[in-house]
Parts: C-alpha cells; sequence; structure tokens
C-alpha cells in the first residue's frame, strides 16, 4: 500500500536558505544555476504554476518588474490570468533577471535557441529532484511555491474569494485544498481550547 506524503509549505527561511545553497552549489552548471534561481523566485513571489512560467518573455517579465503585474494564459482553464507582485517582489525578481531582448523566452533549453522552451516535465523533475538534495526530510515539490503562498494569504485572513481569483482558481474548492496550516498554527489553535 503507498502512503500518500503530507506536502510541506516553503518558509521564507527555507526559501532563503534554498536560495543561498543554490547559489553555493558548485555543483550546478552556471546556466542550470541561474535558471533554478530564477525559477524558484519567480514561484515563490507569485504563486504560479510551472507551466505558466515557462510562458515567460523577457518583455514580460519586464512588465511585471515594471507595472507589478501581467498577463499569463493559465494552464488548466486556458484562459487569461493576471500576475501580480508586490513592490518587494518586483525588487527580488530585479535582482536575478537581466532583461535584453523583448521577445526572448526566459527559460530556455540549454541546447535551443531563444525561443525554444524547455520542456515542462523535465523542470518539474529538475526542481522537484533539487528541492529533495537540498532539503531531504522536507516533502517540498515545484507547487510547494504555490500552496505556501495559498497558505501564507489564508493565515492573514485574506478572503477566501479573493485568493481564488489571485491565484487563477476557477473552483473556489481547488483554494481550499491548497490551505495547509503548519504544525505551529495546528498546536496555537489547539491552545485555545485546551
Amino acid at each position: 500500500m503507498s502512503i500518500k506524503k503530507i506536502k510541506d509549505n516553503i518558509s521564507s527561511k527555507e526559501f532563503k536558505f534554498l536560495l543561498n545553497f543554490t547559489k553555493a552549489d558548485n555543483s550546478l552548471r552556471p546556466q542550470r544555476r541561474d535558471r533554478l534561481l530564477k525559477i524558484f523566485n519567480l514561484l515563490y513571489i507569485t504563486g504560479l504554476r510551472v507551466n505558466e512560467t515557462s510562458q515567460f518573455t523577457n518583455k514580460t517579465i519586464k512588465e511585471l518588474i515594471e507595472n507589478k503585474t501581467t498577463k499569463v494564459i493559465a494552464h488548466k482553464q486556458k484562459t487569461e490570468k493576471i500576475v501580480y507582485i508586490t513592490d518587494s517582489g518586483a525588487k527580488e525578481l530585479k535582482r536575478y533577471f537581466d532583461i535584453k531582448s523583448d521577445n526572448d523566452l526566459v527559460f530556455t533549453s540549454e541546447r535551443g535557441s531563444k525561443r525554444s522552451p524547455l520542456s515542462i516535465n523535465s523542470v518539474i523533475r529538475d526542481i522537484n529532484h533539487y528541492l529533495k538534495k537540498v532539503f531531504p526530510n522536507k516533502y517540498f515539490t515545484s507547487h510547494s511555491f504555490r500552496q505556501t503562498l495559498i497558505t501564507e494569504l489564508a493565515e492573514k485572513n485574506i478572503n477566501t474569494k479573493t485568493i481564488q481569483t489571485l491565484i487563477g482558481h476557477k473552483n473556489i474548492t481547488s483554494t481550499y485544498r491548497y490551505i495547509k496550516p503548519s504544525q505551529e498554527q495546528i498546536l496555537n489553535s489547539l491552545d485555545l481550547v485546551r
């Protein structure tokens, strides 16, 4: 019988550790290190799915940084979705993205042209494998970044309908499934009654 693991949320402290570990990891080729750092930041700041980040061109990154908003195609619904970031998110993205040509894709294959996207499945495998390397005792996946943002918004008592719209879920039930209270929250809530 296979046991389904509980996916962990990535705390801000763990996220900083992930970035520092990646920057210092000499086993990574420079292009892979750069790509991982960009993807980690984009996933953490926006809560996007990996396949949604593959659409980004330098032009859309520039628009996101300058206007704190841009549009992508939501993968599952095949509809336009607005992506929002904060001023601090824009500042972080600016540190990692060097925007040169407007139409070049941000994430391309190492051997491909600047207009050949990476295979989504290989990017997801790469992220998941790397997260396992950095955090062997945690269950993080590429989707943990999305789950973390949704949970953090819920912890701040943001209206669930607002979270649903921000994250681009068609059904609010999907949004509820992403909210994973931390062990600390669970214990604190128990302290209120016992």
